[in-house]
């Protein structure tokens, strides 16, 4: 198969990962770090993706008992809800660590890979990561805040906590910056060497 004939989704492939080899004229330190946070994204990622089998369990159950037992429940839309939104916030640093996010990248991709460690490597330093240090400072105000109060949702019936939800979301961000330390010494290599380190 002709690689340019490649899926968007197997493109991701080509970069990113904790157990693809760094080389060697990469800085001793940088390699540390990479590897390190690499790894750490990857098991957060792992763990995770385990929220999906309670959103599983949950919805089946509600559709079970709604259409055979004509007995909805209450709490069922709020936990899937809940549980939903807390793996997108948790895994996003994987995904970032993967190459999964969005971008718009029909003229990236022509670039030689020097351009696009340049081109990420200005993104993430000056978008990226004051745009989630912004976020990491609201969201844990926004956590902090929910923890303190116990909030409950007030837009359901039988009010669950949602603390546990806005701690995520500051975890999450926290992720993705971390996450995204690791992007940017991947840039400068790509920027400075002429390839992507992985």
């Amino acid at each position: 198969m002709d690689a340019l004939n490649v899926g968007d989704e197997l493109l991701a492939e080509a970069r990113g990962g904790a157990n693809k080899p760094l080389p060697e004229d990469m800085h001793p330190l940088a390699r540390k770090l990479v590897h390190g946070i690499d790894v750490f994204s990857d098991w957060t990622g792992k763990i995770v993706c385990l929220m999906v089998v309670p959103i599983i369990f949950v919805m089946v159950y509600e559709v079970i008992a709604r259409k055979f037992f004509i007995a909805p429940t209450l709490w069922s839309f709020d936990i899937s809800r809940m549980l939903y939104g807390m793996s997108f916030m948790l895994g996003a640093a994987y995904a970032l660590m993967r190459g999964l996010h969005i971008r718009a990248d029909f003229l990236y991709r022509g670039f030689s890979e020097k351009t696009q460690g340049r081109v990420d490597l200005v993104l993430y330093i000056f978008l990226f990561m004051p745009g989630m240090l912004f976020l990491l400072y609201a969201g844990y105000e926004f956590a902090l805040k929910s923890v303190l109060q116990g909030e409950r949702a007030g837009d359901s019936t039988w009010a669950p906590v949602v603390w546990p939800v806005k701690v995520s979301l500051a975890l999450g961000v926290l992720f993705l910056v971390i996450q995204g330390i690791s992007e940017i010494l991947k840039a400068w290599y790509a920027a400075t060497r002429g390839k992507w380190p992985i």
